[in-house]
């Protein structure tokens, strides 16, 4: 059951009078209507993934290249194997998802991968290898690190897509960087790895208090704020940072952060726990936000192997809390942890 849109009964976003003792009224696809007193929209963001553009706009092409391209964690050791045995593919991306892909073609024999980055230097997803506060996390860096140093993996830096042209089955994708200099790579599939942003567009007609860089509620955006913070250091936070003008409507989970690539499953949870505390009417325990995280980030742990079995990513936390106590390490002054 999808839900297209949602409203208030008998109001539209400009209607003030009784609005907050109106119910929600939540349209479905295909026809027909549900009314809630509360709605919590934990849908994600992994169907509005970023574009390939490097300034944040689709590259030149982008469009008409949608059939060569996949978005973050495609199958690549079961469902989509045959998309890239064999083939020379281009992921673009720093993070995690990319890293993880990147290890599971590698897996693949006769595969030529390049791996393409703005950054002039891989640093910041290689992370802390063996002094990384969750050694499945840092495992993960180095053998990544290992493949790029052996000549598996080709490393291109400072590259920021700006178009993609299709000439015989393969694509050529050209970086302009900000000074003008090019490079290009061509290659038979893209995997974009380019994280995601938020769709409000079912909201349309609820008043939202959203960031305008981020797209998170606008209490929370400094909290999140990846120029100032990295998965680690985000605070916990709960129903009111979460909380719009809209009485009863909060958006949790990777869809509360917007555009800020800081988001933790752990930190989700906790989210979730204190909107329903909220709506039991329990404020007490709704406002009792906890989250205990290493200083370093916690972003994901042994993602490599989450993919191959196809769970998606982990946390590394039990619980939504670290099990034992972890130790913390310097972090990386190349950035933060969740590109």
């Amino acid at each position: 059951m999808k839900i297209t849109a949602i409203s208030r009964v008998g109001h539209d976003r400009i209607r003030t009078a009784g609005r907050d003792g109106a119910p929600f009224l939540l349209r479905l696809e295909g026809g027909g209507e549900l009314r809630a007193s509360a709605v919590i929209d934990a849908s994600g963001t992994y169907t509005t993934p970023s574009v390939l553009g490097a300034d944040g706009l689709p590259a030149y092409g982008e469009a008409q290249a949608a059939p060569f391209v996949d978005h973050a964690l495609p199958d690549v050791l079961g469902a989509d194997r045959g998309s890239y045995e064999g083939k020379h593919t281009l992921v673009v991306g720093a993070g995690h998802s990319a890293a993880t892909t990147l290890l599971a073609l590698a897996e693949l024999a006769d595969t030529r991968i390049t791996w393409a980055i703005r950054a002039q230097n891989a640093g910041r997803t290689y992370g802390g290898g063996g002094a990384d506060a969750l050694p499945a996390r840092g495992a993960l860096g180095t053998r990544l690190r290992a493949h790029v140093d052996s000549g598996r993996i080709t490393l291109a830096v400072g590259f920021h897509t700006y178009s993609i042209t299709e000439d015989g089955g393969q694509v050529t994708v050209i970086s302009r960087d900000p000074s003008g200099a090019e490079q290009s790579v061509t290659a038979d599939r893209i995997v974009a790895a380019t994280g995601y942003r938020p769709d409000h567009s079912i909201a349309a007609e609820l008043r939202l208090d959203l960031d305008p860089i981020l797209g998170s509620t606008r209490a929370l955006a400094p909290l999140i704020d990846p120029n100032q913070h990295s998965c680690g250091t985000v605070p916990a936070h709960g129903v009111d940072e979460l909380a719009h003008p809209e009485s009863g409507y909060y958006a949790v989970g990777v869809k509360s952060y917007g555009r800020a690539p800081t988001f933790l499953m752990a930190t989700g949870y906790e989210q979730v726990r204190s909107v329903a505390a909220a709506l039991a009417g329990d404020w007490e325990a709704a406002r009792d936000v906890q989250l205990d995280l290493p200083e370093t980030g916690v972003c994901s742990s042994n993602l490599a192997e989450a993919q191959e079995v196809r769970v998606g990513l982990a946390t590394g936390i039990s619980g939504g809390l670290p099990a034992t106590p972890l130790p913390l390490v310097t972090a990386d002054a190349g950035g933060g942890c969740c590109g």
